[in-house]
């Protein structure tokens, strides 16, 4: 992966040792970032089986989702974030698990009250918000996501 904004280079991984699945694990992973940065409901599903899928997101206490549930977040989404910045911090597994460590920096879309803000009133009201996370995904042979598992955590001061 090329060193740009989506991609934090960390201190001492580069000592890891690259396999077979690598660059395709990585690619695949960037598509997936790409898909959530565009807040995009339909592209962030496209990625998720659509019959065998249990989705959990520990970091806002919501867990066995399923399919449909977790469209219905995505789409709740889409409003509560602007300016969404993801970075990945590293990839490691295989084609069937892959372990994803991130940064994500957002100004929120809604206020205390749950009013939607506009882009300019967030950015005028709104402070920053990061979060660091990992999440596992387990693929199947048709290369979509069927376990899912979010671990996030908002990063004080930032």
């Amino acid at each position: 992966m090329t060193e740009d904004h989506k991609y934090i280079h960390m201190p001492g991984m580069a000592s890891l040792e690259k396999h077979a699945d690598h660059d395709y694990i990585v690619a695949r992973q960037e598509k997936y970032a790409e898909a959530w940065r565009s807040l995009d409901p339909e592209r962030i599903m496209s990625f998720m089986d659509p019959k065998d899928l249990s989705y959990s997101c520990f970091g806002i206490n919501k867990t066995n989702l399923t399919h449909s549930d977790v469209h219905t977040l995505f789409e709740k989404n889409r409003t509560d974030f602007h300016d969404l910045v993801i970075k990945t911090r590293s990839v490691h597994g295989f084609k069937s698990f892959t372990a994803w460590e991130y940064v994500i920096t957002f100004r929120p879309g809604l206020d205390a009250e749950g009013r939607k803000l506009a882009l300019e009133e967030a950015r005028s009201e709104g402070k920053e918000k990061k979060i660091t996370g990992c999440t596992l995904m387990w693929w199947n042979k048709q290369d979509r996501i069927v376990r899912h598992h979010d671990y996030t955590q908002f990063v004080e001061g930032a």
